[in-house]
């Protein structure tokens, strides 16, 4: 059973969680509490979509509420029988999720909450890769999916064998980090689409190497969340 925290953890966890947010949680009944506005119905939804992403790696569950574009949560661990860890661990996760579609300078900016939605995914799918959290990648794509490795020499089917893949690539010790280079993205009813570029930096026995790349990433949206169905990633072409 997760520890339950003392009240000095939780109001200094609190602090924190507060510290850089617009709208602070509250301590409420022994529970952590949060309300959101956002746009429209579809943001809100998008916000809940993404929040089960992170609910779900965790294994760590909101009780909330939807009204058209508000959503309400309280946090507790039901089997501790108050708050832990794990609620603030997710509400700092909530709350990152709900700063980026309510006041990144993409959203104010008008760009569409689809395109938000989609950048945020695949900033997620860099910065497990880049520390190299092997159940966060894995998590981030379908039981079925189908991922093209940038060196890879055929398609790779279902988690097991995307797993093994990117174990291979940080068992490697050759600290392979990526950058993002540029992308568009488009939206369908259960998908989210997104071509670009990005560049993967490596040690080798010569030093340094750098490789520019060309992806494509296919989401699908499965009981709430969404997963990557499809990932290709092949070496950019030399110009002319």
């Amino acid at each position: 059973m997760t520890q339950l925290l003392s009240d000095q953890a939780v109001q200094q966890a609190l602090n924190l969680l507060n510290s850089n947010t617009q709208l602070p949680w509250q301590l409420q009944n022994n529970s952590l509490q949060a309300h959101w506005e956002f746009r429209d119905f579809q943001q809100a939804f998008i916000f809940m979509s993404l929040c089960a992403d992170s609910a779900e790696r965790m294994n760590h569950h909101p009780d909330w509420t939807n009204i058209y574009n508000r959503v309400h949560v309280k946090l507790y661990t039901h089997d501790a029988g108050g708050l832990t860890a794990l609620d603030f661990e997710l509400a700092t996760a909530m709350q990152t999720i709900a700063d980026k579609l309510l006041y990144s300078s993409s959203a104010r900016d008008g760009t569409a909450v689809w395109e938000v939605e989609a950048n945020y995914l695949v900033q997620q799918w860099m910065a497990a890769f880049n520390q190299e959290q092997l159940q966060t990648i894995s998590d981030c794509y379908a039981q079925d999916a189908l991922l093209w490795g940038t060196h890879a020499v055929q398609w790779i089917h279902g988690r097991d064998g995307v797993t093994q893949y990117f174990k291979q690539v940080f068992d490697s010790g050759r600290q392979v980090r990526v950058s993002l280079s540029g992308m568009q993205s488009w939206q369908a009813l259960d998908c989210r689409i997104a071509h670009g570029s990005y560049s993967f930096a490596a040690l080798s026995d010569e030093g340094p190497q750098v490789q520019a790349a060309r992806f494509s990433f296919v989401w699908h949206l499965t009981q709430g969340a969404w997963r990557l169905q499809s990932h290709h990633s092949s070496v950019m072409p030399l110009q002319a």
